[in-house]
């Protein structure tokens, strides 16, 4: 299936501001949101489009929703009085071609340029690589769905205070109180044996990705889980993406994004370690 394609023209992915979309449309965007029906763009086949659409019905309370082909939304994705929710290939201003897969909603309009959408954009969020077949982004997909309506419900409630930049993803706000999981290739520098655990003063570990699936499966309730997002080849322009994400409660308590460097290898650094360890200190 052929993708639409996001421009992602700042290096903070969230811009609300900007020539082509004034402050105006962008507080009637929000403010509009629950009253106008959210179209939920999926192909009759593929498995990730099966499991959002299992997801969406049990998840999805922000407003009215009908699910729609990507033929149908062809031919109404012009229409100003329709959101969709739908999968798309973002593609940064010195990338030839998008390398990342989003989960994104926008609100319906006409194209930017060159068949580039950009102005309608209410939230995006790093899905998986572009042509990623490994479906490991599969179990987060309910988490997924659960944080952009948080999201959209932040930003409803300060409207200004988002459009001025001061409302952000990810929030450590009670990480504490969770157990965190780590893949061991996700770990971006070498770490002495059970380092990581005792950085976390014994609430984290780096295990393989079936304990991580099998935590998920299970709902544990006091786990969160770390999440890397890049590109299948490393590639000059790019950017990858840190989460944490807690899958049982759908809440993000982590999220930064990162140049891709030749020098330096993909994943969380010492210092994203740093930063998510200081609340288990206290």
């Amino acid at each position: 299936m052929r993708r639409l394609i996001l421009l992602i023209f700042s290096l903070f992915f969230f811009t609300f501001a900007s020539a082509e979309r004034p402050v105006k449309d962008v507080k009637n965007n929000f403010r509009n949101f629950g009253s106008r029906t959210t179209k939920i763009v999926l192909s009759d086949d593929g498995i990730i489009d099966a499991y959002i659409r299992d997801a969406a019905i049990k998840e999805w309370k922000i407003s009215p929703y009908e699910f729609c082909t990507p033929q149908e939304y062809e031919v109404i994705k012009e229409d100003t009085s329709f959101f969709f929710l739908l999968r798309t290939d973002g593609i940064f201003s010195k990338e030839y071609e998008p390398s990342i897969e989003f989960l994104s909603l926008i609100k319906g309009g006409p194209k930017f340029k060159r068949g580039l959408f950009m102005s309608a954009e209410l939230i995006s969020l790093p899905f998986q690589a572009k042509d990623d077949d490994s479906g490991e982004i599969i179990p987060f997909i309910p988490a997924y769905l659960q944080i952009i309506q948080d999201y959209i419900m932040t930003v409803q409630k300060n409207i200004l205070a988002s459009i001025s930049g001061n409302v952000v993803l990810g929030d450590l706000a009670g990480i504490n109180g969770k157990t965190l999981l780590f893949k061991e290739e996700d770990i971006a520098f070498p770490a002495e044996k059970d380092e990581i655990k005792w950085i976390f003063r014994g609430r984290a570990e780096v295990v393989s990705q079936d304990v991580i699936e099998s935590a998920i499966s299970e709902i544990s309730q006091d786990v969160a889980i770390g999440l890397v997002i890049s590109p299948l080849r490393a590639h000059k322009g790019g950017y990858y993406y840190k989460l944490v994400i807690d899958p049982a409660e759908g809440k993000l308590y982590y999220f930064k994004k990162n140049r891709i460097n030749e020098k330096l290898p993909v994943g969380f650094s010492r210092n994203d370690i740093n930063k998510l360890s200081a609340p288990y200190k206290r």
